[in-house]
């Protein structure tokens, strides 16, 4: 199968542009003429053209939630899905948005439903999005699924905003001090350095700790650099590896703070789309199949894949979730009222929130933590540094002429 682009003349005369996947130039000319169309050109499209002209990294998170939550409103207005797609199309800005606006557009026009349309830009809308979409259609409420997942869309937006935004400070704090250091220990340390060996003053440990540090940095920088570099290149390879990512995710889960940080995310993100998903109409075993997606961590993941297989053997999902470690008992005993109540959706979009609102509260404590304690690392660093050579200093008094 390849993709072909075409113009085509419709019944009432006017040019229509559009893609369409076939084995052959002449199949897309014969569905072309099936669907009362006049075809006029019709092109294969080839890999890195298609690349050029959905460049799917230029279309980001936030365009798609405009789409989304616009396409939304536009639908529970009564307006037309192929005229507010048109809409939408002339109000956006970005021209990349518009171009696959349009596109979809076309692809409605010539007979496909909204969530194939969009199926054909994997990058851009994931298998979630279009699952949704297409439960949508088939139960009659495409608007209200389509606010529902720019609901799950701004709140995932807002969180990895909150956690960038909080991060900012911290890590150009630490960058500044570590280039301070540099900049102290390859600059100025071996000019004090040289004025000691020139009046041949014996130096403290210290200062001579420092100074053969300044002096293997000087030389061996770029050995440095490489060592740093291979060793970075060597874990990213073994990562990649399945038996590395199950050892490193293993790991990360293991570690004092960041593990529990990573926990709350993936099983916040779990449990929402999962709560969305069952919100919309979406079967429970389909659910959590597609909310298995989104988890990275394989670890979780493959717990909530052991929940799938589970409850297609008819078995509670709490009761399943209590064998395994990865969940903690308060979800647990959550699922379990949600279970009871037929209100599993909506207790699950509550756990969301919860781990959410932890998250966010546990990153900004640890953030404020953080920016003291690298002031003092820094503060120690580079007053150790000056110390050195102030004791170096007033050893000069000593020399005898």
């Amino acid at each position: 199968m390849a993709e072909f682009t075409y113009e085509a003349i419709d019944h009432q005369g006017q040019r229509i542009t559009g893609t369409s996947n076939a084995s052959s130039q002449d199949e897309v000319i014969d569905s072309l003429i099936s669907k009362g169309l006049q075809p006029i050109n019709v092109k294969k499209l080839h890999s890195f053209e298609a690349f050029l002209e959905f460049k799917r990294k230029r279309i980001n998170q936030d365009d798609v939630l405009y789409f989304t939550s616009e396409l939304a409103d536009l639908l529970e207005a009564g307006v037309p899905l192929e005229r507010s797609l048109t809409i939408l199309a002339d109000a956006t800005e970005n021209v990349d948005v518009r171009k696959l606006v349009m596109a979809i557009r076309d692809s409605i026009h010539g007979g496909k439903s909204l969530s194939e349309a969009l199926a054909k830009y994997p990058d851009v809308f994931d298998r979630l999005y279009v699952n949704m979409i297409k439960v949508g259609e088939l139960g009659g409420a495409l608007p209200g699924v389509l606010k529902r997942l720019a609901e799950f869309i701004e709140r995932s937006r807002q969180i990895k905003k909150f956690i960038i935004s909080s991060s900012i400070y911290p890590c150009i704090l630490a960058f500044v001090g570590i280039v301070s250091v540099f900049i102290l220990v390859t600059f100025v340390v071996p000019k004090f350095g040289q004025i000691f060996q020139d009046l041949n003053q014996p130096m403290p440990f210290m200062t001579k700790l420092i100074l053969n540090v300044s002096v293997f940095l000087q030389e061996w920088w770029w050995l440095i650099f490489l060592v740093i570099f291979s060793s970075i290149l060597l874990f990213r390879f073994q990562v990649r590896k399945p038996e590395g990512k199950i050892w490193w995710d293993d790991f990360k889960l293991r570690l004092p703070i960041v593990g529990k940080f990573i926990r709350q995310v993936e099983l916040g993100r779990f449990a929402r789309t999962l709560g969305t998903l069952l919100e919309s109409g979406v079967p429970i075993l389909k659910g959590i199949s597609l909310a298995a997606d989104v988890v990275g961590n394989t670890i979780i993941k493959k717990a909530v894949q052991e929940l799938y297989t589970g409850v297609r053997q008819g078995k509670s999902l709490s009761l399943l979730m209590k064998k395994s470690p990865v969940f903690p008992s308060l979800m647990i005993h959550l699922v379990s009222v949600g279970e009871e109540t037929g209100g599993l959706a909506r207790m699950l979009l509550k756990i969301a929130d919860d781990f959410d609102d932890q998250v966010q509260s546990d990153t900004k404590i640890f953030l404020n933590m953080l920016e003291p304690i690298t002031i003092v690392i820094m503060g120690i660093v580079i007053g150790g540094i000056i110390m050195s050579m102030l004791l170096a200093i007033f050893g000069i008094n000593d020399v005898s002429f």
